[in-house]
């Protein structure tokens, strides 16, 4: 098969090389899929670049979501799976979604456990599917884990980035009653209305401080949150207490500007703020299967509809990889094989 891997840490033009390397066989309890699309996340250009971990492996094939084709089955599968569209998850992560393994979907084949293909309904086409593993999943569980947020006016920072579009247009499908965002052009303001956010403010105008907390304010009409999707935690978690209601949720998954923020404990405590960490790699098997589930109701519903920044051929993955470390993207990049 044709695969993008890597053997080394370091820059994406000499750490990734295409090539051949051998087909890979379906273990018990494993599906063998075509691989149409390969989603590339920060995640994943970070590890190649040895911010995570250590090598694991003597060759890594980078990615972990896709989406493609199951063109055969391991023992203890059901065959009538032969066939069927799926995208995928924690492709090459460790069992416990804690480490890097040494297989992704940056590849004409991949092998992976039966749980970690979910079908992809009709309709849904693989280049958006490609977008779903990390971007669609983290939105559902940040936003969704303390339950369901129906009537609610819900807050959601980096309204424009790939997790932050699709929180916005997961909140509008679950019933939030107000959706505001935070972004920083007036193009970003446009994609998060497009898709559905009620207002949104840019916190280049504002800043991090009490001219954000009013503007926030004074978009949602003059009332405080009730939850919090958020992209950078060290921004905004002494904010919260004057963001959010009583007893309102935080759900966030990175804090980029400062890795080790320092938290004004007691007024978080006093409001009983809710702190939902999310590492949307490590969850449950029961949680995943929610998560998953719940991606698909809002696809099925027409509900989710991931941005694509651009797509790029597998031979080119080195582009694509840069693409994303220039933060530039607007939406997913997405390899097409």
């Amino acid at each position: 098969m044709k695969a993008v891997s890597y053997a080394h840490h370091g820059l994406a033009n000499e750490a990734l090389k295409f090539g051949d390397l051998p087909d890979p066989v379906a273990g018990p309890g494993e599906v063998l899929i075509r691989v149409h699309t390969s989603g590339v996340n920060p995640s994943d250009v970070k590890a190649r670049a040895g911010f995570l971990w250590p090598m694991t492996a003597p060759r890594t094939i980078p990615h972990s979501d896709g989406a493609g084709v199951i063109e055969a089955v391991g023992e203890g599968v059901d065959a009538s799976r032969v066939g069927q569209r799926v995208w995928t998850y924690n492709a090459n992560r460790t069992l416990d979604g804690l480490g890097q393994g040494a297989v992704g979907t940056g590849a004409e084949l991949v092998v992976l456990r039966e749980a970690r293909a979910v079908p992809l309904p009709a309709g849904v086409g693989f280049v958006e599917a490609a977008a779903l593993g990390v971007p669609a999943m983290t939105a559902h569980a940040a936003l969704l884990t303390d339950g369901p947020v129906a009537g609610m006016s819900v807050l959601v920072t980096g309204g424009a980035g790939a997790v932050g579009s699709l929180a916005v247009q997961t909140a509008r499908w679950a019933g939030a009653k107000r959706v505001v965002a935070t972004v920083s052009t007036d193009e970003k303001a446009e994609m998060a209305r497009a898709d559905g956010a009620d207002a949104t403010v840019n916190y280049r105008e504002t800043g991090f401080g009490k001219d954000l907390r009013d503007a926030l304010i004074a978009a949602n009409d003059g009332y405080k949150f009730d939850r919090l999707v958020d992209v950078d935690f060290a921004s905004h978690v002494n904010l919260a207490p004057q963001l959010l209601h009583h007893g309102g949720v935080i759900g966030t998954y990175a804090s980029m500007s400062e890795h080790r923020p320092v938290v004004d404990f007691y007024p978080l405590m006093m409001n009983n703020i809710t702190i939902r960490m999310v590492e949307i790699y490590a969850q449950t098997s029961e949680r995943f299967v929610d998560i998953c589930a719940s991606v698909n109701a809002a696809l099925t519903d027409g509900a989710l509809i991931p941005r694509i920044d651009g797509t790029f051929a597998l031979k080119d993955t080195v582009a694509a990889h840069e693409r994303v470390e220039s933060g530039q993207q607007m939406g997913n990049v997405i390899i097409e094989i």
